[in-house]
């Protein structure tokens, strides 16, 4: 069984900009949504991409999925913005993280538990 994310660590507020469109001369539009009780856990792990590429993480933030508020579908707004040739980005404290990747962790019940998000 999964362990709930203790609530003393979600301290955090981001404000995530999302690509939600763009016109016929590519300039892309982004809209900002804040996530608060949060947990972002600097890292340099390095993952694999889809097309086989090594890449460093600097972060990685983690999402519960009843204590941070609101809900937020990380994996849709993230292929969204990828569809519009745009990227998804977090900002928190001042620092600005581009997503690469996000998971999304189920319990034992098959229930959302949290997301992980990677961000270089």
């Amino acid at each position: 069984m999964l362990r709930p994310i203790p609530a003393k660590i979600l301290r955090s507020t981001v404000t995530v900009s999302v690509c939600t469109s763009a016109d016929t001369y590519q300039n892309q539009a982004y809209t900002d949504y804040t996530i608060s009780r949060v947990h972002l856990q600097p890292t340099n792990e390095v993952r694999k991409t889809a097309d086989n590429t090594d890449i460093t993480l600097r972060s990685i933030l983690f999402v519960d999925a009843r204590i941070s508020k609101p809900a937020f579908d990380w994996s849709a707004n993230l292929h969204s913005a990828h569809n519009l040739g745009g990227d998804m980005r977090v900002t928190c404290d001042g620092e600005t993280y581009t997503v690469v990747g996000c998971d999304k962790l189920k319990d034992d019940a098959n229930r959302l538990h949290h997301w992980e998000i990677s961000l270089v």
